[in-house]
């Protein structure tokens, strides 16, 4: 079989123009050697064209990875003479394809670290691209994207504008969206007015524009583009009346609405506790266990720990170390006295008071030793001391935690459970060291529940069910059962949900008039704060009923912002944030092209 060879350069380099003359791999590292057949060249100043050389230099310039090893281009590049006696510079260098001028990567190269980098930090790119081969820094990352140039289109004539939070609760900036595409327009500093006057000086043809509620942006664009169509945004116009309707209802409805025997209830119902896994009475009857101390088989009263200790704390190898410290000083102490029995000097020598050393000489060899055993303290009493032997006992016929827990109570138990838990766990440690503790306790084996014959309905829940006008939503069944009580027991129940039904039908329609009847009826109602700030934006809101504008879109793209600036910020904080939200939201679009930013 014949083998033709063929030349890569055109693959390579997009044209038939240079030469790979050497190959080199040094130190994980591939270095490709060029050479350009150039003999003329057009002048970049005049555009005259050229043939008369006048020397050649070496380019380092670094290419997309081969086999994720860092690679370079060593390309021999002329420099030529103009020939034009009116140009005003002498020499020119060739013009790469491949490269621009003073570039050290190749076009291609920073095509990649910008795909790269779009949805991640600076740094994060960097690190991410050195482990396929590519070398460059954060810094290099942040010099590419500020050379992006990206249009400012001054003919922009539908506009989506809004606030987001560059650091929440501290730096806000305004964001303009293109009404059309989607795209991002603009990142304003703040979210005052004073950018966005200058922004739509900017922009005069601007004539439609989408935004919020913000009376800012609502004032900076009626001061300087009087003519021009404002939207408001339904979403929000819905978030205000929850406000309003939230408030109102929340400061009328206690927090939980109890019900019993089919009847709302005044008095607060105490939750009782649950245990997880009950016994029957008839069960416990059958168990007989008491409080006596235990007994072994001959009648003997059996000794058993039932004090808490972690002997492998912190605390305890402390006092250990301290201990074993004190002997030692001591032993020391009674052992120099032997030579020297002047207490001042022993006292200064040793630094410890008078009476100290007075007291250790005098102590007997027994009570030397004893300072080395560990203290036992007398137990504190606490309020599971009277079923203790009734839980060693049934530890001790390996009864299960819920059987303990549920005879004590039976026994008459009635303080904290979490108590009596730890009271079977200490026992069951330091007395049974078969039996797991971590196996043997279940974390959680108790809840607190109303009794049986008490319905609890919270106003949260309760709000939330008046003010769902959607039929294919499922509601609350306990909620529908006892609405029209509630409702006669507390008449603002009833009042909030007719408001919110007939402003919802008002602002979901396409009768902008019946706005004006709305504002009309309520004027006066406990809603008035809400229509006296309807009636300033009056024409926006009405604009929200009648058009099909909206600026729904974006709200989906702050999120998608929200996104992006969480992913990019790292140790280089929110640098090339715009250019970063420019090309992600532009990526999607079938007529963009990274290499035409570059």
């Amino acid at each position: 079989m014949k083998y033709i060879e063929k030349s890569i350069n055109t693959v390579l380099f997009d044209n038939n123009n240079y030469i790979v003359y050497d190959y080199k791999e040094i130190n994980n590292e591939i270095f490709i050697y060029l050479k350009s057949k150039n003999k003329k060249c057009k002048c970049t100043k005049c555009g005259y064209e050229s043939d008369k050389l006048h020397s050649t230099y070496v380019r380092k310039i670094q290419d997309t990875p081969l086999h994720n090893k860092t690679t370079w281009l060593l390309v021999n590049v002329y420099e030529f003479e103009c020939v034009n006696p009116m140009c005003n510079i002498k020499t020119f260098n060739e013009t790469l394809g491949f490269a621009k001028k003073y570039q050290v990567m190749t076009n291609e190269l920073i095509q990649l670290i910008l795909c790269t980098s779009i949805f991640l930090s600076n740094s994060s790119a960097s690190l991410v691209l050195s482990l396929i081969g590519v070398k460059v820094s954060a810094d290099t990352i942040k010099n590419i994207y500020n050379k992006i140039e990206i249009y400012d289109d001054k003919n922009i004539e539908e506009i989506g504008i809004d606030d987001v939070a560059i650091r929440k609760g501290i730096k806000y900036a305004t964001v303009i969206y293109n009404l059309k595409n989607h795209n991002i327009v603009a990142l304003l500093e703040n979210r005052d007015a004073s950018n966005v006057k200058m922004w739509l000086k900017d922009h005069p043809k601007v004539k439609i524009v989408a935004r919020d509620r913000a009376c800012a942006y609502a004032t900076a664009i009626s001061e300087i583009l009087p003519n021009c169509l404002q939207v408001a945004d339904r979403y929000h116009l819905f978030e205000n009346i929850f406000e309003y309707l939230k408030d109102i209802f929340y400061k009328d409805i206690p927090d939980k609405i109890f019900i019993q025997n089919d009847e709302i209830i005044d008095e607060k119902q105490k939750r009782i506790i649950q245990l997880k896994k009950t016994i029957s009475v008839e069960e416990l009857e059958k168990m007989n266990y008491d409080n006596n101390p235990p007994v072994d088989s001959l009648g003997n009263i059996i000794e058993y720990d039932d004090k808490r200790r972690e002997f492998d704390s912190k605390q305890y190898i402390q006092q250990d170390s301290n201990r074993i410290e004190k002997y030692n000083k001591i032993k020391f102490i009674r052992e120099d006295y032997k030579n020297n029995n002047d207490l001042k000097y022993l006292a200064k020598k040793h630094n410890v008071s008078i009476p100290s050393i007075r007291k250790y000489v005098k102590l007997s060899e027994e009570e030397v030793e004893n300072i080395k055993v560990r203290t036992n303290y007398k137990k504190r009493k606490t309020v599971a001391d009277n079923y203790k032997n009734i839980i060693y006992k049934m530890l001790q016929a390996n009864k299960s935690f819920y059987e303990i827990v549920n005879y004590c109570i039976y026994k008459g138990y009635d303080k904290g459970l979490d108590s009596l838990k730890q009271y079977i766990y200490i026992i069951t440690k330091n007395n049974f060291p078969d039996k797991n503790p971590k196996d043997y306790f279940p974390k959680f084996f108790y809840k607190y529940v109303y009794p049986d014959n008490v319905t609890v309905i919270t106003k949260g829940k309760l709000l939330k069910h008046i003010l769902t006008v959607n039929p294919n939503t499922k509601k609350d069944e306990t909620i529908e059962k006892y609405l029209y009580k509630i409702k006669e027991k507390y008449l603002i129940v009833n009042e909030v949900q007719t408001i919110f039904r007939e402003y919802h039908a008002v602002i979901m329609g396409k009768n902008e008039f019946a706005l004006d009847n709305f504002l009309e009826k309520y004027e006066t109602s406990c809603i008035k704060s809400l229509c006296k700030g309807i009636k300033k934006d009056i024409t926006a809101v009405k604009k929200a009923i009648s058009s099909p504008i909206s600026s729904g879109f974006v709200e989906g793209n702050n999120n998608k912002f929200k996104l992006i600036k969480r992913i990019v910020y790292g140790k280089m904080n929110l640098v090339n944030l715009f250019q970063k939200c420019f090309l992600a939201f532009s990526v999607t679009k079938d007529d963009f092209s990274v290499f035409d930013l570059i």
